[in-house]
């Protein structure tokens, strides 16, 4: 329903638009698993060697903006503490996450990928900036392999791959590879980690997308 008011339209405008800026976008929530009142390290990056930034409590509630997959065969989670705003890594094993609010990807405009006759591979190429993406769509049949490999000018170049039906495949800096489980079109988008997107960080990239 909408709703039209007659007098001070300019000041509800911009009150509104200070709410959208002030309040966080949904994202999926999760509890910090732990001994009520133990702490839990909350760190720079995905690895136990990280620089701890801040501590988590059993209990606490948090919102999840990413994940990835890190080398010591744990998925990390990319959190931000609602209260304070204080965001960091914590490892997967110390949350019990709740996908009841799915965070919905954002939808920027797609380049179409083709492969040449007799090749099932293809290699694009662009930059991102700040909290710019890349995205790229391509038709895969259910049964079919879709690899994708990426190198960069940037450690923070990240590629997320989303079914047709936009669940999350993947998400991280690595090379990817998975069986697809449905037929249609799959998006693969580049950008940088969120915790990285300031407005003067970038990375160029070279991404090539193999089916077989």
């Amino acid at each position: 329903m909408q709703i039209k008011f007659k007098y001070a339209s300019g000041l509800i405008t911009a009150l509104l638009i200070s709410l959208a800026a002030a309040l966080p976008s949904l994202a999926d929530t999760a509890i910090i698993q732990a001994t009520s009142g133990s702490q839990v390290n909350v760190r720079d990056s995905p690895s136990t060697t990280s620089p701890i930034r801040h501590h988590g409590l059993g209990g606490d509630q948090v919102n999840v903006l990413n994940q990835t997959s890190a080398p010591d065969g744990f998925v990390w989670y990319f959190v931000e503490f609602p209260t304070s705003g204080v965001r960091g890594w914590i490892r997967g094993d110390l949350l019990r996450v709740s996908a009841t609010v799915p965070v919905k990807p954002p939808t920027p405009s797609a380049e179409r990928v083709s492969f040449a006759p007799g090749t099932s591979a293809a290699t694009v190429g662009g930059k991102v900036q700040g909290t710019q993406s890349r995205e790229y769509v391509l038709n895969v049949q259910s049964g079919q392999t879709m690899s994708t490999s990426t190198t960069g000018t940037s450690q923070f170049l990240q590629v997320q791959v989303f079914a047709p039906d936009g669940t999350t495949l993947y998400t991280g800096s690595r090379n990817w590879s998975g069986v697809l489980r449905s037929t249609g079109d799959y998006r693969v988008r580049v950008r940088l980690v969120p915790e990285e997107q300031k407005p003067d960080a970038t990375g160029e990239y070279s991404l090539t997308i193999a089916v077989f």
